[in-house]
């Protein structure tokens, strides 16, 4: 099967979700990180831009901190960009158990690299 930036951005969530309720094992963060590119950068919600070296060492220390987490996406938009690259606008639900969800709006850009995709920019505000 051909891997589509679709199929690559729900296979992203999923993963993550796994790592962050400690359903993947902590030797799996090499494989977490390929779906990055090596130039990939990200503005979080507080407002503090991450490389790729950063995330990773953010992601090693978040293993398994949210156990029951569920990640919900909501309102996912494709937006034409030239190639190699695709762009993704989305809502980001996080939440655990009883709690409410905090919502996020993310602007995604994924670029194709040696025949997959990678994540090469993320930017997420708080969403009401």
């Amino acid at each position: 099967m051909t891997m589509t930036a679709e199929n690559e951005f729900h296979d992203l969530i999923a993963k993550l979700q796994a790592w962050f309720r400690a359903e993947a094992a902590a030797s799996t963060l090499d494989a977490l990180m390929d779906h990055f590119c090596t130039d990939f950068s990200m503005v979080g919600i507080a407002g503090q831009r991450l490389d790729r070296e950063a995330l990773a060492g953010m992601f090693a220390g978040g293993h398994g901190a949210r156990p029951g987490l569920c990640i919900e996406i909501d309102a996912l938009q494709f937006i034409a960009v030239p190639a190699p690259l695709v762009m993704l606008r989305y809502r980001e639900g996080q939440g655990v158990a009883e709690g409410g969800m905090a919502w996020r709006e993310a602007l995604a850009v994924l670029r194709q690299e040696d025949g997959r995709w990678r994540w090469l920019a993320l930017h997420e505000v708080t969403a009401a």
